[in-house]
């Protein structure tokens, strides 16, 4: 959320800086040509930001149905495994130390 605030407040800086300056014209399609460019990264980096949500999201509700997930060429089901929010990661009930982030999970078909 706050990266959002500060996306705008920049955006209405720029706003206020290309009426200021709209006499020049190299100076305004300089600022367009920022404003095009800082929205078109905006949305790539949100884009990518919902796929990955949508993966963890789509992992963890198979893990809660119970299905069986591949890490690491591991298993990683219910029974031997507890999932940690905090870290986003499957943590071992059996063997101490065994870690596996949710990042790195596949549904096991």
């Amino acid at each position: 959320m706050i990266r959002f605030a500060i996306f705008f407040l920049v955006f209405v800086l720029l706003f206020f800086l290309f009426k200021r300056y709209k006499e020049d014209k190299t100076f305004t399609r300089e600022i367009a040509g920022t404003l095009a460019l800082m929205l078109l990264l905006i949305f790539v980096y949100q884009y990518k930001s919902n796929k990955v949500a949508d993966r963890i999201t789509e992992l963890l509700v198979a893990f809660k149905e119970g299905k069986v997930l591949l890490c690491h060429d591991k298993d990683v089901d219910k029974k031997s495994f507890d999932f940690e929010s905090g870290t986003m990661v499957f943590i071992s009930k059996k063997i101490v130390d065994i870690k596996y982030p949710i990042t790195s999970c596949k549904v096991k078909k």
